[in-house]
């Protein structure tokens, strides 16, 4: 079934339609930025980790008590109040570096040789990926010690 151009002209002129399309225009600005945050999700993974837990919730929504619900959106809150703490370029780098490669970071870690002694210690440290590692990670605990007096 085709629709003739003049039917098309008819609805989109039609009075009611042209509020509604005035509002679309005016909209189209947060249209293109919700899409824009969508593809950023998209590109970290996010996405469909977010779409996985949005269908879980649903679908578990009557097994669910209203406390066990009011829980869950406490932790929703928290969670979207840590990911606006995370915005920072090199936090997402680190998180897309963990969840594009959590398969093989878990595999590494289960088949990681056991590093004997001091002599073992001063090989692996010869390894320009674990000065890097090492580095980042000193990085952090040196910032953690800094705050963990305020916990």
């Amino acid at each position: 079934m085709t629709m003739g151009k003049d039917n098309i002209v008819d609805k989109l002129t039609a009075p009611q339609n042209v509020e509604l399309l005035d509002k679309l225009i005016q909209a189209l600005p947060s249209i293109e930025h919700a899409v824009s945050l969508m593809q950023e999700l998209d590109k970290m993974g996010a996405l469909d980790t977010l779409f996985s837990l949005v269908c879980a919730i649903a679908n578990s929504k009557n097994m669910l008590s209203d406390e066990m619900i009011s829980g869950a959106a406490s932790l929703g809150s928290s969670a979207i109040e840590l990911l606006a703490k995370l915005g920072s370029p090199e936090v997402q780098k680190i998180l897309s570096v963990l969840m594009n490669h959590s398969v093989e970071l878990s595999q590494s870690m289960t088949n990681a040789q056991r590093v004997k002694g001091i002599t073992g210690l001063l090989k692996a440290l010869r390894d320009p990926e674990v000065q890097q590692g090492l580095g980042s990670l000193l990085a952090f605990i040196k910032l953690f010690g800094r705050y963990v007096k305020e916990i």
